[in-house]
């Protein structure tokens, strides 16, 4: 392939990429817990409890983006 096409094809998707995030196709993520919503899950201090208390045993590498947990 020459450059030219390259670079029309990256630009093609570019634009594409840019349509899609304006008209927000995509469809929202849902919180898989009994229908509840973002907002439900983080009002429910049990859910946040027991996020809190996994999250305290893990570990993160951010120089390759690795979550351990024991």
């Amino acid at each position: 392939m020459s450059g030219r096409i390259v670079v029309a094809m990256l630009c093609l998707i570019s634009a594409l990429n840019v349509i899609v995030f304006m008209i927000e196709i995509s469809m929202p993520s849902r919180a898989a817990g009994g229908g509840l919503t973002y907002q439900d899950l983080i009002r429910d201090s049990d859910f946040t409890r027991a996020v809190k208390s996994i999250a305290e045993s893990c570990t993160v590498n951010v120089d390759i983006g690795k979550l351990k947990c024991q």
